[in-house]
C-alpha cells in the first residue's frame, strides 16, 4: 500500500502555519504543526525563507505541498445535469470558468479552477430514496488567477518544494472532521481574520456550508464592550442552534486559540462548543495537545483533503493539463517529435553500448591478474580464518567449563553438605537411616529410606527436617512392616536452593 507525505501550508495575517499528514491507504496521520511569524508580513503570498524556515522547522524532507488561500475563492453553481454528467472533468473546468467571472471577478482568460460535482450519500438500507425533481445539479468551484498560482507555485520551488494544489479555506476547514467519528452528525465553526465558516456533516457528505459576516477580532470586541444582545449575538445564537444535538460544535481557526471566545461560544451553543483538539505522531516541536492548536484546522483539512483521494482532490486548483489535451494541442509536431526522439534514443543506446563493451573488456583484464596475484594471499587468509575460528571455539569451551567450576559444581557440593548435615542432626534415638538419594532430573527432591521401631520416631525426624529453613516440606510416602517389631519408611524432602543457610 501506498504511502504519502504532504505538508499543508497556510498564511494567516502575521503567521505562516505548516502540518504534516502521512496517507497509507485510507488511515490519515497528523506527523506534526508549526507556526511561526512572517517574515514579510505585508505580502499575500509566503515569502521564500518562510517556507524554508518552516520547512526546516518541521523537519520535512518530501517535495509536495499544497497550499490553503484565501485568495483562491470558493462558490457553488447550479448547472445543467445532462451538460455536466456528459463532460469529463476537464471540460466541467473549462465551462466553469467563464461561469464564475461574475461571481469571483477573475476573468475566464487569467482564471485556474477545480470543480466538484455534488454526490448524494448512499442510502441506508430500508430507507426511501425521492428521486430529483430538478434538472440542475450543484458543481462547488474553486478558483484563483493563474499570475498567483504561477508566482505561489515558483515561491514553493526555490523553498524546495513542489506545489502539489491550491484549496480555499471554505473547502478546508471542516475535512478535519473526517478524522473525528465521520459517520456521526457533527457541526464545525471555523473563525477567521476576515470571515467565518460553519459547516454541518451528517455523515460523510456536508450538509449545509456557510461563510458568515463576523470574525474573531468582531466577537473579541463584543466581549470587550460587555453590551448585552446584539446582531452579532443573535447571528451567532442562529448559526450553533442549526447544530446537530448532542454534539459540541467544534472550534477552529485563529478564535478557537482564545479562551474566552471558546469559553463565550461554549455558553450560547445549546449543546456546546470546543476547540478541534490535534494529536501528533512525531512531536517534533513540542508534546502536549493544546487547544489553541485549533488554528492548525484549515491547514490540516487542505492536507486531509489532499490525502482523502481523486475524489475529494478534484476541487483542489492546479496546472495541470490532460495528457489528450497536451497531444491534441501539439498533434501536427508529434510524429517529428516521436521519430527524432526514437533516432536518438537508438543512436545513444548504440554508443553506450559499444562504450559498455570496452569498459567490460578491460576490466575482464583487471580482475583477472588481480585474482591471479591475490589467490595466494586469500589461500593464507582462509587458513588462517580456519584457525581463528577453532581458537575462538576451544576458547568458549574452557570459558564454560571454568564457569561450570565456580558458579556451579561449588554451589551443588554446599547444597548437598548443609542438607546432609540437617538430616543428620534430624535423626532422633531409634531410627536408622538406609539411603539419601537424588534423582538428576529432581535435584531439588531428597529420597531418604530407613527404618524404626515405632511410628512416633518417624513423625520427630520429619518435625526436626521441617526446623531447617532450607526445608519445604517432608512428606511421608511410604511406611510398611519389616519384620515383626521393625517399620520400614521413605520420606521425600524438598529443598529450597534459595534459603540463607545454603546462600
Amino acid at each position: 500500500m501506498l504511502q504519502q507525505t504532504i505538508l499543508a501550508v497556510e498564511v494567516s495575517a502575521e503567521l505562516i502555519r505548516g502540518v504534516v499528514l502521512k496517507g497509507r491507504g485510507k488511515k490519515i496521520t497528523v506527523l506534526d504543526y508549526a507556526g511561526m511569524k512572517r517574515s514579510k508580513p505585508d505580502e499575500d503570498l509566503p515569502a521564500i525563507d518562510s517556507l524554508k524556515e518552516l520547512k526546516d522547522t518541521l523537519k520535512y524532507t518530501g517535495k509536495n505541498a499544497v497550499y490553503v488561500t484565501a485568495l483562491a475563492r470558493s462558490t457553488e453553481l447550479f448547472m445543467d445535469r445532462k451538460k455536466v454528467s456528459a463532460m469529463s472533468h476537464y471540460q466541467l473546468s473549462e465551462a466553469a470558468k467563464w461561469e464564475i467571472e461574475s461571481y469571483t471577478g477573475i476573468s475566464g482568460n487569467n482564471a485556474l479552477v477545480g470543480v466538484e460535482k455534488e454526490t448524494r450519500p448512499k442510502p441506508s438500507p430500508g430507507e426511501i430514496v425521492y428521486e430529483d425533481e430538478t434538472d440542475e445539479i450543484m458543481v462547488n468551484i474553486s478558483a484563483i488567477e493563474k499570475n498567483v498560482y504561477v508566482a505561489v507555485r515558483e515561491r514553493f520551488k526555490a523553498a524546495g518544494l513542489k506545489l502539489v494544489r491550491v484549496y480555499p479555506p471554505e473547502v478546508s476547514f471542516y475535512m478535519p472532521l473526517f478524522l473525528e467519528s465521520p459517520d456521526s452528525p457533527r457541526a464545525i465553526l471555523e473563525m477567521g481574520t476576515d470571515y467565518s465558516n460553519f459547516a454541518i456533516f451528517k455523515g460523510r457528505h456536508p450538509d449545509q456550508i456557510s461563510t458568515l459576516n463576523f470574525t474573531c477580532d468582531a466577537i473579541k470586541s463584543h466581549l470587550a464592550s460587555a453590551i448585552g444582545a446584539s446582531d452579532l449575538e443573535n447571528s451567532l445564537k442562529f448559526t450553533l442552534t442549526q447544530a446537530p444535538d448532542h454534539e459540541p460544535v467544534v472550534l477552529t481557526g485563529p478564535g478557537a486559540a482564545i479562551p474566552e471566545i471558546v469559553d463565550y461560544l461554549n455558553r450560547l451553543s445549546p449543546s456546546g462548543a470546543r476547540p478541534l483538539m490535534l494529536s501528533k505522531a512525531v512531536q517534533i516541536t513540542h508534546k502536549e495537545t493544546d487547544p489553541a492548536d485549533a488554528v492548525f484546522g484549515t491547514a490540516m483539512g487542505a492536507g486531509i483533503r489532499e490525502l482523502a483521494g481523486k475524489k475529494m482532490q478534484k476541487v483542489g486548483i492546479d496546472d495541470s493539463e490532460p495528457l489528450i489535451v497536451q497531444i491534441k494541442r501539439n498533434v501536427y509536431v508529434m510524429p517529428l517529435v516521436a521519430t527524432s526522439i526514437l533516432a536518438l534514443g537508438l543512436l545513444g543506446h548504440n554508443q553506450f553500448m559499444k562504450y559498455q563493451e570496452r569498459q567490460f573488456k578491460a576490466d575482464i583484464k583487471k580482475y583477472a591478474a588481480e585474482v591471479s596475484k591475490n589467490k595466494t594471499t586469500i589461500q593464507k587468509y582462509d587458513d588462517l580464518l580456519k584457525k581463528s575460528t577453532q581458537l575462538k571455539t576451544d576458547i568458549r569451551t574452557v570459558q564454560e567449563r571454568i564457569s561450570y567450576v565456580n558458579e556451579i559444581a561449588d554451589k551443588k557440593l554446599a547444597i548437598l553438605v548443609t542438607c546432609f548435615q540437617g538430616i543428620a542432626r534430624a535423626v532422633p534415638d531409634g531410627l536408622v537411616l538406609d539411603a539419601v538419594e537424588q534423582a538428576p532430573d529432581t535435584p531439588d527432591t531428597l529420597t531418604i529410606t530407613g527404618r524404626t521401631w515405632d511410628l512416633i520416631r518417624v513423625g520427630r525426624f520429619a518435625i526436626a527436617m521441617q526446623d531447617n529453613d532450607w526445608c519445604t516440606a517432608a512428606v511421608l510416602k511410604s511406611l510398611e512392616a519389616a519384620g515383626e517389631t521393625r517399620l520400614a519408611f521413605v520420606m521425600q524432602v524438598q529443598i529450597n536452593p534459595q534459603s540463607e543457610t545454603i546462600q
